[in-house]
């Protein structure tokens, strides 16, 4: 009996160390503190910092960019030029003289001046102005910026509805990781106590060293399951910190109760597909978008024509001078005849194109109309498995309260009692990831019908809006 004594004043004074160093150094921060958020706050990092939500809101950007770019094309076009010349290329020289109203009735008088004229020089400014008139590429080439445009915005609140889901999943898997060590540390203890039951009745001569040493091995297969619990949670909360864009994923934990979704009931025929995705519209733009290329090939058949108007200063001794002012204004048609069947094979390429989107597009809804089915029933199915899991989470503490008090009173066998236990234990971690289950089956359907960013956060932009 000494030695345990001897142990026991060891600890005695460990633990008077660690009040003393914990008296001593009482500002010490923690060593490592974690950062916990709640779901909102998730949100918002997840909006503000994802990788993919930043480039889809940048390819938005660059679209708009491209609209306006095109509708450069319909606006005048106004341009200065500055240039020096200097010839002595007899075409040239004479036109430039001519163009400084300096060419004199002595000029006409020796050919010579005509065929080996001196150096001329000319200060050449002009100021240009061209304005399309009717240009039917530009026309519609601009409404197929615009919707292409639209439909990267659509493409953006797609992003954002993925990076939001990506967050709730990550959240309500870092509670349910926690409830999980939470549910380990109760069987640990559970069957700590069983071990204590059996090393107490063994010691009375009551019980039998076989069971004590099942109680054992159910301690430490608990231990095991707590450890594998703690490293499930680690994981869970570094997946947060990657789904909210966090450089490095340092863990991160929750704080608050978890995010609660509505119950919509039963849907109707169709699913919960009938509400527009943001996904589905920019499908449907593109579909627009493909048929405007068919009109864009064939308005190849048909002229452009536009206004040419310049104002045009020419000088001899320096660009600040004058020798002469002259303009022009002017109408032009330029019109394709024949382009050796370029047309036509741009027409049917078109074509082919167009009916690709639409097959695309026909694709794209029923895959969606596939998930919202598929989420309905999850939500069913989750419903039903939670009310399953509750009635047998309560079945399973009364047996292992039935069992521990037969064995407590030399009526049943630890086998038995440890068989409880480990269903109770299951159905402890069944319950857990039933209420997880109904939480994110609704949110799939949210998802799944394009609704999940306006019920989370309804103030966020829809990559329309966004023009930088």
């Amino acid at each position: 009996m000494a030695r345990p004594a001897r142990f026991s004043s060891r600890s005695a004074l460990s633990g008077a160390a660690l009040l003393l160093l914990a008296s001593l150094f009482p500002i010490l921060p923690a060593a490592s503190a974690m950062e916990a958020v709640d779901f909102r706050e998730a949100v918002t990092r997840a909006l503000s910092n994802n990788a993919v939500v930043q480039a889809a809101g940048e390819e938005a950007v660059a679209a708009r960019r491209d609209a306006d770019a095109a509708r450069g094309y319909l606006l005048p076009s106004v341009r200065f030029d500055e240039k020096f010349v200097r010839t002595t290329v007899p075409a040239e020289a004479f036109g430039l003289k001519m163009n400084q109203e300096k060419l004199l009735a002595s000029d006409f008088a020796d050919v010579r001046n005509f065929n080996s004229p001196p150096p001329r020089n000319d200060f050449l400014a002009t100021l240009s102005l061209e304005q399309p008139l009717f240009a039917p590429k530009a026309y519609i080439g601009y409404g197929m910026a615009k919707t292409e445009a639209d439909a990267k915005g659509h493409d953006l609140y797609r992003r954002k509805e993925d990076a939001v889901y990506r967050v709730l999943t990550s959240y309500l898997d870092v509670i349910t990781s926690r409830r999980f060590v939470e549910v380990a540390g109760q069987g640990l203890s559970d069957a700590r106590e069983h071990l204590r039951i059996a090393e107490s009745l063994e010691a009375a001569g009551m019980g039998l060293t076989s069971d004590v040493l099942r109680a054992k091995v159910a301690v430490a297969s608990a231990e095991s399951a707590k450890v594998t619990a703690e490293n499930r949670l680690e994981l869970a909360r570094r997946g947060l910190s990657l789904a909210m864009g966090e450089p490095g994923a340092p863990p991160v934990d929750v704080t608050g109760p978890p995010p609660e979704f509505p119950d919509l009931g039963t849907p109707g025929e169709g699913g919960t597909a009938k509400t527009g995705r943001a996904d589905l519209r920019a499908s449907s733009l593109r579909v627009s978008n493909a048929g405007s290329v068919v009109r864009l090939r064939r308005s190849g058949y048909l002229p452009d024509v536009g206004l040419l108007a310049a104002y045009q200063v020419d000088a001899e001794d320096s660009p600040f001078s004058s020798d002469n002012r002259t303009w022009k204004v002017g109408v032009g048609l330029t019109w394709n005849i024949f382009d050796g069947m370029r047309r036509e094979a741009e027409i049917g390429k078109a074509v082919a194109d167009r009916r690709r989107a639409r097959a695309y597009d026909r694709g794209m809804r029923d895959q969606a109309a596939f998930e919202a089915a598929r989420a309905d029933l999850g939500v069913k199915e989750a419903t039903l498995r939670e009310e399953i899991a509750r009635a047998a989470l309560v079945s399973a503490e009364e047996g292992v309260r039935l069992l521990q008090s037969r064995y407590e009173n030399h009526l049943g066998r630890m086998a038995d009692l440890l068989d409880a236990q480990t269903a109770l234990d299951g159905a402890r971690a069944a319950r857990i990831r039933a209420e997880n289950d109904v939480r994110l089956s609704r949110a799939q359907r949210l998802y799944a019908s394009g609704g999940l960013l306006s019920f989370v956060a309804p103030n966020a932009e829809t990559g329309k809006e966004k023009n930088r």
